[in-house]
């Protein structure tokens, strides 16, 4: 083409409403903008509240579509950090605040606080938002919790004569009655996940000290901690396959008649009455066992916006309207979970009888176990190396390896360094 006419062309091109498209011409539609959602094993019992929560965030937001993604909950960690790695990570994705602190330690994740507002920050329960987050800066919002109950064999403590346990106190008591006349065990303290850090915090109080920067249990009452539990296996109270196995044994134990009592949720009563009629009838429930130290135990689960996402706005929009009253209160509905929410438990839902009385009194004592309790375990830097050392120091006590205090000793001087602080 001549250069001249090249230049004409141009020209044209570049002229003041030039390519304008005709009056009343159809607009292009505009480009749909995708959000990507992962969630843990929600599918498929859950596939028609995901996909409602989905169709009614798309009609509020036009030209915005949700794909969701379901995963199981043994492969998300893996393939949440393979996602990072990769430059693919979803733009909001449902974790535990333990998992969410180690992406948080690396930058991976979204501060929500920018993309809140006061009144949607204060919509959550005080100690479900503080259980996300790590050094006073959040990185997720709370979704569903859960707090553990004592589920235990009627049958079983009336022929030892005991009642249930109110206190770590009154479970030796009860370790040793049904043990003497059952030939079974009382209880199964499982040692995988936080529950032996959390018996460290029910029994003498935080893990650190103010400064974060030491065990606050190098010393004699955190080793009375360690010989409790040497006592209760030495004099084989408990089952020794606490060594090797954890809750899910504890559980399987507990249906078998094996073990007389188990620290589970609520959501488990539902499975018993279903696989086990005959067993159902001999359980009733009781509150936490209790420690002088702590308030009742809660467990958070939550939904983090990764900071790969190219539209953190629009995630955290997604992410508040998941987890808001409304949406919160349905889901409890279906599951026998907690929500985050505070509106929530102005439900029904929480006061009206079901027609099943044993989950009906389960469900009371979990909602004044939230409303009263903490999260004894906090997201803390190196986690996974803390509850690692802390846990094989335990073992090698109760298998009289070496002593309690030596093993709170041993346990301190890994922390420390692990701690980080003045490095």
């Amino acid at each position: 083409m001549p250069l001249r006419l090249l230049t004409l062309l141009l020209a044209l091109c570049l002229a003041p409403g030039a390519a304008r498209p005709a009056a009343g011409a159809p607009k292009a539609p505009a480009a749909l903008r995708t959000l990507v959602f992962w969630t843990m094993q929600l599918a498929p019992f859950h596939n028609d509240y995901v996909n409602g929560l989905i169709t009614r965030f798309e009609a509020d937001h036009p030209g915005v579509r949700v794909r969701w993604v379901d995963v199981p909950w043994a492969e998300m960690e893996r393939k949440v950090l393979a996602s990072i790695a990769a430059g693919t990570a979803p733009d909001v994705v449902n974790l535990n605040p333990q998992f969410s602190s180690r992406l948080a330690e690396l930058g991976a994740l979204v501060d929500p606080r920018p993309h809140l507002s006061a009144d949607e920050v204060n919509s959550f329960l005080p100690p479900a938002w503080a259980a996300n987050q790590l050094g006073g800066v959040p990185f997720a919002l709370p979704w569903y919790l859960s707090t553990t109950v004592l589920l235990y064999r009627r049958d079983l403590l009336r022929q030892a004569g005991v009642p249930p346990p109110r206190s770590h106190a009154e479970l030796r008591t009860v370790a040793r009655a049904i043990r003497e006349h059952t030939g079974g065990y009382a209880w199964f303290p499982a040692m995988d996940g936080a529950a032996p850090l959390e018996a460290m915090v029910s029994m003498n109080g935080p893990l650190l000290t103010p400064d974060g920067c030491r065990p606050a249990f190098d010393n004699a009452a955190g080793a009375a901690v360690f010989d409790f539990y040497r006592e209760l296996y030495q004099r084989q109270w408990i089952p020794p396959s606490v060594l090797t196995e954890g809750h899910r044994s504890a559980v399987s134990q507990f249906l078998s008649g094996q073990v007389a009592m188990v620290s589970t949720g609520m959501q488990f009563i539902g499975q018993v009455k279903k696989s086990n009629p005959r067993l159902y009838a001999q359980i009733g429930v009781a509150p936490q066992i209790d420690g002088p130290m702590s308030r009742p135990n809660i467990a958070a689960m939550n939904v983090a916006v990764p900071s790969a996402s190219t539209q953190p706005m629009l995630a955290f929009r997604f992410a508040v309207f998941v987890t808001n009253a409304e949406n919160q209160t349905e889901l409890a509905r279906r599951v026998p979970l907690l929500p985050s929410s505070r509106a929530s438990y102005d439900d029904a839902l929480f006061t009206a009888p079901s027609g099943d009385a044993l989950l009906d009194e389960a469900r009371a004592l979990s909602v004044k176990q939230v409303m009263n309790g903490m999260v004894q375990v906090p997201p803390l830097r190196r986690y996974h190396k803390l509850r690692i050392s802390f846990v094989r120091q335990m073992q090698a006590a109760m298998v009289g390896r070496v002593t309690p205090a030596q093993a709170v000793q041993e346990i301190s001087r890994i922390w420390v360094p692990l701690l980080g602080c003045g490095q």
